[in-house]
């Protein structure tokens, strides 16, 4: 089980998901001032937002193998529980700031939509596929299947 646990870290995508929301904040701090420094951090965001992103889906292919080797513990199941609302709110926040910027959308929104809208998506594919791992340990936690030896 030591080999499960090491590949299962929830802080290894959420380094990069932090520093991803700090140089998004700092964007709309830039944004707010008038400078136009947002034009760079906005990139900066979206760059390790996609490392945080790629991160998470090479863990779940990792559990996936696991799973389909017959072995399930709840460490995977906490660990898709994490993503799972971690994921929401950020597909949520993102989706909103798209949304909110776009009566602003040729004085600088439209950076911000842009950058914001397909990140959106993409963090709600990760909900999504969050959802459908965390179902499948539940039913298997439900029915106490058998693991394969």
């Amino acid at each position: 089980m030591k080999q499960l646990d090491k590949n299962v870290n929830t802080y290894k995508f959420l380094t990069p998901l932090f520093f991803s929301g700090v140089s998004f904040c700092l964007s709309f701090y830039f944004c707010i001032l008038g400078v136009s420094l947002y034009i760079y951090s906005l990139p900066i965001y979206a760059f390790l937002l996609l490392i945080s992103l790629f991160l998470f889906y090479q863990t779940d292919r990792q559990l996936n193998h696991f799973l389909k080797k017959g072995i399930t513990t709840f460490t995977q199941y906490q660990f898709y529980h994490y993503c799972i609302c971690i994921y929401l709110m950020l597909s949520f926040v993102l989706f909103g700031v798209s949304v909110a910027y776009l009566p602003f959308y040729y004085n600088g929104g439209l950076i911000f939509v842009w950058y914001c809208a397909p990140m959106s998506l993409l963090c709600f594919i990760s909900f999504i596929q969050s959802k459908k791992r965390i179902n499948i340990l539940k039913k298997k936690f439900q029915y106490n299947i058998p693991e394969k030896k």
